[in-house]
């Protein structure tokens, strides 16, 4: 995949406004709320949604919430955050 090793570089691609669609696109919504809540038309919301697909190379939106998790998952350890892992001795919890 494209993005994988470029760090934050990523999120520079896109303007404020396909920040901000993208953002409702990962929570989920549909175009016509994403609309509503911008107050643009739904055909804006569509171009805005095509242009972050494409400048993030995915295809859809399940793959755009991959790879920004994956992205924010990578970059946690420059952030001084950590990510559970279990312990060596130990054996993982049932679930």
């Amino acid at each position: 995949m494209q993005w994988e090793h470029e760090g934050q570089d990523w999120m520079r691609a896109l303007t404020p406004r396909e920040r901000e669609v993208m953002d409702l696109l990962m929570e989920g919504r549909a175009n016509k709320v994403i609309a509503d809540r911008l107050g643009i038309s739904i055909r804006t919301v569509e171009v805005h949604r095509a242009r972050v697909l494409s400048k993030l190379g995915v295809r859809n939106a399940v793959e755009l919430v991959w790879m920004v998790h994956y992205q924010r998952l990578s970059s946690a350890p420059a952030y001084g955050l950590r990510v559970a892992e279990p312990d060596a001795g130990q054996p993982e919890a049932p679930r």
